[in-house]
């Protein structure tokens, strides 16, 4: 083709160094702290669209002749290599951008999880259980979790103040079983000590009658011994009942004891779960986060293969030329797939 007509095909890329130039002292000072994200994204789909209009024009032209195609390719990639600097530019100022809004973000999150995290130990520390959706003591509901979350702070205060009031009036009744306990203990001592009393008083008595009525010895013994048993019966019985009401104790204590190991048992198993599931949200949010950061240049990579496939085969007359074509056709095909399904999978 003479290269007359070829400066005058080139002529319809109509993009002028003068207008790139223009372009870069337009584009290349501006950054998201002084400019603004809207006015950087905006700026970059205008290069970007004059990029793509030279890649449109670059196409169409090479279809006429394998020269005019080299012809055409080293304007645009002259083009290109002008223009690509100032995309790049504005691409990282965006992708800063982007990335400071997810950090920031990020910090959001982690403030709120610590804040719910600090609700939870508070109603497990008022003796409050977790079955996965609501939140329950002495197996009636407290709120759901939703509502522990959502609720404002004056609102679950209220709620925990609550919750320690009904644990103040169930101490304050154990502790008065506990003192009906002792009053009862208390009595029984007292009964105990004025039968032992009793006992001294008729063994005194009978002692009186046997130093006085001797002549009644044996009636007298007789019915001492009489009284004897009759009080020693009352003390067995006494303390029999004494040691039931021990073993009552000791029985209620050690279930109290085992009622408290198991619960405690629980809360220590229930919190390692919940920090296990906060650990793995956790690990899926970092996940994703890399895998955002990971996407502009994945799609580079895609843009770069989708580029490889679109170039024109050229035409051939002799057979080993279109059979070597042929082989590297496929084996740039493979790799291709292969390039695609890897950046897929990332």
């Amino acid at each position: 083709m003479d290269k007359e007509v070829i400066t005058k095909e080139l002529t319809k890329f109509n993009v002028t160094d003068t207008a790139i130039a223009q372009l870069r002292q337009d584009c290349m000072h501006l950054t998201i702290e002084k400019d603004g994200a809207e006015v950087i994204h905006k700026k970059r789909i205008i290069v970007k669209g004059l990029r793509v209009s030279c890649e449109k024009v670059r196409k169409s032209l090479k279809e006429d002749a394998l020269e005019w195609g080299r012809a055409v390719d080293g304007e645009a990639k002259r083009i290109f290599a002008l223009i690509q600097p100032i995309e790049d530019h504005l691409s990282d100022e965006e992708n800063r951008f982007e990335e400071e809004k997810a950090r920031i973000r990020a910090e959001e999150e982690a403030k709120k999880a610590a804040a719910i995290k600090v609700r939870v130990d508070r109603l497990y520390s008022l003796d409050c259980r977790f079955d996965g959706t609501i939140w329950l003591r002495n197996g009636e509901l407290v709120a759901t979790q939703t509502e522990v979350i959502g609720s404002p702070e004056e609102q679950f205060q209220t709620l925990c103040k609550t919750l320690q009031t009904a644990i103040d009036n169930e101490n304050a009744v154990k502790a008065a079983e506990a003192e009906q306990i002792a009053k009862v203990k208390a009595e029984q001592e007292r009964i105990a000590a004025e039968q032992a009393k009793e006992r001294e008083r008729l063994a005194a008595e009978s002692k009186a009658i046997q130093d006085e009525k001797d002549r009644l010895a044996r009636e007298a013994k007789a019915a001492q011994d009489a009284i004897l048993k009759v009080e020693q019966d009352k003390l067995r019985a006494a303390e029999l009942e004494k040691a039931k009401a021990e073993a009552a104790e000791k029985a209620r204590i050690e279930t109290e004891e085992r009622l408290k190991r198991e619960a405690e048992e629980k809360i220590a198993r229930e919190k390692a779960e919940a920090e296990e599931k906060i650990r793995k949200e956790e690990k899926a949010r970092i996940a994703a986060e890399r895998k955002a950061q990971r996407r502009p240049d994945k799609e580079k990579l895609l843009e770069y293969a989708r580029a490889i496939t679109d170039i024109p085969q050229p035409s051939l007359k002799h057979d080993e030329f279109i059979a070597l074509l042929a082989t590297t056709t496929g084996e740039i095909s493979q790799v291709l797939a292969d390039l695609n399904r890897r950046l897929e999978e990332m």
